[in-house]
């Protein structure tokens, strides 16, 4: 028996040589005890309230402790004083753990944080933010961050007494490839930091109002946005979810601080609620807290038509690149679609494919599009071929373009993401879904798992900027899987499934909406490929706007 402790005893760790037992207590004290004798050799005290952990490092003249206080401490074993300490916890400290080769220390709170703490500099260099089933969230002490869409929206940075959306800082400091970079470089990499940018480039103000109209079905918007000390970049407008155009002309951005305008827009509304949203970036990238109102309209809108633009390339000119499955993909897409009609009023198919999907030809369609579409109906673009990540910005490459790598080229013969955006936004209908199997191709993997990131991060920009629904086979880094047996690109043959009532969750209603779709593909093609392929492939999954169903299975 060992006696002294005055309250719970919360850790004990035994020494390499079985001599000596570390305990740590809610007494606020840790305590090294004598084994074979059981009397106490060493106290450690210097924590308010309870202590929960306290270990040993690898040479044990060292002992890191936590608990109620959110301070770590480091104590030197001879002299029972603290060498160090380590504070940025918000919560209680429960568990640390030194990594074997002692330059690092993990530590974990009760509100779902773990930090990683460099012990050369004793830095904080990266922390995990966890909460619910699968939310997270990961950043380094600068603000770069990655995680899951769901943990963005209920996780904000604090400056003084304002507090600041992680999406504001998405266009800059959104990182998919932070995890593999962050530990290489201890977080020592990166010069900016979002403080440094509250600092010397605050974000706009942005304001929205609505004024009623004699036309039930039309409302006008008034937005007034401020200048608080940062040059504002440009203005967007998003009507349940999706961006709508602005009319450049009429709109006057605030040029010194402190200055305001008001921008005026019609918006046409639809039938039941319509959520109106505003935000301005200034030229830092610095977003402002969007501003929202939601208006309730009773104005009775059309019953709503599916158009689908289906683009399948399986060979390109003067390439010996082949995509066995491209246009058969788009085809049992488009029959999928047509077959579960009785959603829509009707089913439009518009498709282009091998030769005939050129980049004037699709550029073509979308610009006649965009003169019928209305805003009660639904737009879905299917692509099935290859594309292409250079210098940070996302191609679609054409049945005509042959040099993937070559900027000049790409440019000139490609469609870049950017592009694309400014024809969907030109695009009435509020319910989009890109949906695209597409993959890189070249012969250097290590050339491609570099741009994995950068691919990721542009199509996750494509669906935040044009407020549409994306979802994409891995590109890159992880090939878009293709097998014989199953007769059609992995990522395409698990659409299918879930498309023909497979993602239909709980509750199971007879119909597929678009996260219930979102949350198969996140599921099961990484399932799939680990099975046939023996290494996983996760798709890309973007949302942005309302939720609606796809698809109703015919009983």
């Amino acid at each position: 028996q060992f006696i002294g402790h005055q309250d719970q005893i919360s850790s004990i760790q035994v020494s390499k040589d079985q001599q000596a037992l570390l305990t740590a207590s809610w007494d606020g004290s840790i305590r090294l005890w004598n084994i074979g004798n059981g009397l106490m050799n060493k106290k450690f005290t210097g924590h308010t309230g309870a202590v929960h952990v306290a270990i040993f490092t690898a040479d044990e003249k060292s002992v890191y402790s936590a608990g109620a206080d959110r301070i770590i401490r480091m104590w030197d074993v001879a002299t029972s004083k603290v060498t160090r300490t380590l504070q940025g916890h918000n919560a209680e400290v429960t568990s640390l753990l030194i990594s074997p080769d002692q330059k690092m220390l993990i530590s974990h709170s009760v509100d779902g944080v773990t930090k990683f703490w460099d012990l050369t500099s004793g830095k904080e260099f990266f922390e995990h933010i966890h909460f619910g089933e699968k939310e997270w969230m990961v950043k380094n002490p600068g603000g770069y961050f990655n995680g899951t869409q769901e943990a963005r929206k209920y996780i904000h940075f604090v400056n003084g007494m304002n507090t600041y959306s992680v999406d504001q800082f998405f266009d800059e400091f959104y990182r998919p490839d932070l995890l593999p970079k962050i530990f290489q470089s201890r977080g020592g990499d990166d010069k900016k930091s979002i403080q440094g940018k509250l600092l010397s480039s605050p974000p706009p103000q942005i304001k929205i109002a609505a004024l009623p109209s004699a036309d039930p079905s039309q409302t006008e918007v008034l937005v007034r946005i401020t200048n608080m000390g940062s040059r504002i970049e440009s203005v967007t407008l998003f009507h349940n979810g999706k961006n709508v155009p602005i009319n450049q002309a009429e709109l006057k951005l605030p040029m010194g601080k402190g200055e305001s305008t008001t921008y005026r827009q019609a918006i046409s509304l639809i039938g039941g609620s319509n959520s109106i949203t505003a935000s301005a970036i200034n030229v830092d990238k610095v977003e402002s807290d969007p501003s929202t109102l939601e208006i309730f309209s009773d104005h009775s809108g059309k019953n709503s038509v599916c158009h689908i633009l289906a683009v399948g390339i399986n060979q390109y000119k003067n390439s010996k690149m082949i995509l066995n499955y491209a246009r058969p993909d788009a085809e049992s897409f488009k029959e999928v679609m047509t077959k579960n009609s009785m959603l829509f009023k009707e089913v439009i198919v518009h498709d282009l494919y091998d030769g005939a999907a050129t980049k004037s030809n699709i550029l073509k369609k979308l610009d006649e599009l965009s003169s019928k579409i209305q805003q009660e109906d639904v737009f879905i673009f299917y692509y099935a071929g290859h594309g292409s990540m250079v210098d940070n910005r996302f191609f679609f490459i054409p049945t005509e373009s042959s040099r993937l790598y070559d900027i000049s080229a790409l440019e000139k013969e490609s469609i870049e993401a950017d592009l694309l955006q400014e024809k969907l936004k030109q695009i009435k209908a509020l319910k989009q879904l890109i949906v695209m199997d597409a993959c890189q191709s070249g012969s250097s993997v290590e050339l491609l798992a570099m741009r994995g990131a950068a691919e990721e991060k542009a199509i996750a920009q494509l669906s935040r900027s044009a407020g549409i629904h994306v979802m994409a086979s891995a590109g890159s880094e992880q090939f878009a899987a293709e097998f014989a047996e199953l007769g059609h690109g992995l990522f395409t043959y698990v659409l299918l499934k879930a498309l023909q009532g497979d993602a239909d969750g709980s509750p199971k209603d007879g119909k597929v909406t678009i996260y219930e779709l979102k949350s198969y593909l996140d599921d099961q093609v990484p399932e799939m490929t680990q099975k046939l392929k023996g290494k996983p492939q996760y798709p890309y999954t973007f949302s942005r706007g309302q939720d609606f169903p796809v698809i109703i299975e015919n009983k």
